[in-house]
């Protein structure tokens, strides 16, 4: 009974809805909801499917540089090479290398000319299994000349200083004294190195505003440390090793360090796109709400127009639940088909961008890493803005619906 109901109700709905009206307005009222919905429905898809682009970017950008695992003290900043079984680390399945890295900040000095860094004391077969010389945009990826400290820094920090490899100047480096209280002197109040600029590595994220590799043993030195170590980074042979390795890392390591796998590295990060993904969202679909609000005024009109035929409809035992049923499916209609069509409007226009490369980033003509906005579709984004679509289509349509009974029927 509730089936033929529903068939009865979208079949004069929908005869309503295609029927040629009285007033020329309420076709136009339609239309507008129509390219109104399909529009704010498009450009959902197409923000959703940038952010998209953007944090797939972002996350390989900063997956080339961070390590697939860091093992870090859970309290204080260093701790004992020998509190962690780092042999036993190394014979798990699935763990291609285990690193050890001392860091943090300190200041330099290249030609008078200073700025703060951090440090990222490695081994040099950190720098060559770790893929530094991909990065690297000038110069050569080595942590020495002939025993001789060397350093590799991130571009901006290269461009701030200004440096220049055919200059002879060394690059000088000051860490606070580790052990030191009278601070009367500043002169003796830290210890200071040099090195000689070797490479230049572009990761294009904020490190390279940051970071600078020298040699671990050199990063002891400065930090007055002997055998400590700041933290572990552990490179797995492949991502299926990741969930169980993640577990038996913290088995092993006990409570008094903390594992963190790559997008924990960056959870700042990461919690701040999705923040503003979901806050561009919310504001696009206030944009769909305002646009569906055009059904309102379209099925009050129409409402009003077919009042004689409700009367007649409810004269041969029509209920006041089938009639309702008829405007909601009329304008749930409505909404639906200019969202579906926006649907397949936005998919079009990111197929497009992603084979063609339309929108460009600036003019195009700066050597950007990627010199257009990337772009990238889920499933989940279609199916989430189509159900955004129906609930708003259903409590627009809903809200004429309410006053059939005083429109058409009085007050009886």
């Amino acid at each position: 009974m509730k089936n033929n109901s529903f068939k009865t109700a979208s079949f004069i709905g929908l005869r309503y809805l295609f029927s040629k009206k009285k007033h020329n307005i309420i076709n136009l009222i339609s239309i507008i909801s129509m390219v109104g919905i399909m529009v704010s429905s498009a450009a959902l898809i197409i923000v959703l499917s940038v952010f998209n682009g953007m944090e797939n970017f972002v996350r390989q950008s900063f997956n080339s540089f961070n390590s697939d695992f860091q093992i870090v003290k859970k309290e204080g900043k260093s701790f004992s090479v020998d509190s962690i079984p780092l042999d036993e680390l190394r014979q798990l399945e699935g763990v291609e290398a285990v690193y050890e890295v001392v860091g943090d900040w300190a200041l330099i000095t290249y030609e008078k000319r200073q700025q703060l860094v951090a440090i990222k004391g490695v081994s040099d077969q950190y720098i060559q299994k770790r893929g530094i010389d991909t990065l690297l945009i000038d110069g050569e990826a080595i942590l020495s000349y002939d025993s001789v400290p060397a350093v590799i820094l991130g571009a901006s920090v290269a461009g701030m200083i200004q440096l220049n490899f055919r200059s002879p100047a060394p690059v000088e480096i000051y860490y606070p004294k580790r052990n030191l209280k009278n601070l009367s002197n500043p002169a003796t109040a830290f210890n200071k190195g040099r090195l000689i600029p070797s490479g230049v590595f572009a990761s294009y994220t904020e490190y390279d505003a940051q970071y600078i590799f020298i040699p671990i043993a050199f990063a002891r030195e400065m930090m007055d440390y002997e055998n400590e170590l700041t933290s572990v980074e552990i490179q797995v042979k492949d991502e299926k090793y990741y969930s169980e390795l993640s577990d038996k890392f913290t088995k092993i390591i006990g409570n008094q360090h903390i594992v963190k796998n790559k997008y924990q590295q960056e959870e700042l990060l990461y919690k701040t796109m999705k923040s503003e993904k979901l806050i561009v969202f919310v504001i696009l679909a206030f944009i769909l709400i305002v646009a569906s609000f055009n059904i309102i005024g379209t099925l009050a009109m129409l409402i009003i127009e077919k009042k004689e035929d409700l009367r007649v409809l409810t004269a041969l035992g029509a209920n006041k639940s089938l009639i309702r049923r008829i405007f909601l499916v009329q304008g749930s209609f409505v909404s639906l088909f200019g969202g579906m069509v926006g649907l397949l409007l936005g998919a079009l226009i990111c197929f497009l961008q992603q084979s063609f490369h339309f929108v460009k980033l600036g003019d195009g003509s700066a050597n950007y890493l990627m010199n257009y906005y990337p772009v990238e579709m889920h499933a989940s984004d279609f199916i989430i803005v189509f159900i955004t679509i129906l609930i708003i289509s259903i409590l627009t349509s809903y809200i004429p619906i309410r006053q059939i009974k005083k429109l058409v029927l009085g007050n009886k």
